[in-house]
């Protein structure tokens, strides 16, 4: 059994099409809003470290294109629910670009400084299979932040 590119690329906009559902739910102030929780991601942020890690994954580490991703700025961000759209499908638009690159990819074009999956070193299926592990792993995160943040809002 083997997952495609196809897969990934289909799996991967199914899951940015439920972030713009998860947005879709909100208005421009409860996009910053923080739920009740300690430590817990607003939606803009949320959002934007699960783009960000996607992206870092898919286009740097696979395909070896120059990031300057700031993680660490991921989750002080705040903005507009316009500006996650555009975000969201500027990746979408990326991910399209890169399907040739993908696809011949044999090795990362960056050494990993994260743990291994499964204490062994990082290949680029497990790579991808990471960057989407990030993407529905946050989208969880959005949809359960989107309901804590409208709940308080109905009380």
């Amino acid at each position: 059994m083997v997952i495609s590119l196809d897969d990934f690329v289909d799996f991967s906009e199914r899951t940015m099409d439920g972030y713009l559902r998860a947005l879709d739910r909100l208005d421009h102030e409860s996009v910053n809003m923080r739920p009740g929780v300690a430590a817990a991601s607003s939606p803009f942020q949320l959002t934007t470290h699960a783009v960000g890690a996607f992206r870092w994954w898919t286009a740097h580490m696979v395909c070896g294109h120059p990031s300057d991703r700031n993680r660490d700025g991921e989750f002080s961000a705040a903005g507009t629910i316009a500006e996650l759209t555009t975000s969201i499908e500027a990746s979408r638009s990326e991910l399209r670009s890169l399907v040739a690159e993908l696809d011949t990819a044999t090795e990362l074009r960056f050494e990993a400084h994260t743990q291994t999956p499964l204490g062994r070193r990082w290949t680029v299926g497990a790579a991808l299979l990471h960057a989407y592990e990030e993407l529905a792993q946050h989208l969880g995160h959005l949809e359960m932040t989107v309901d804590l943040l409208r709940s308080t809002d109905q009380d």
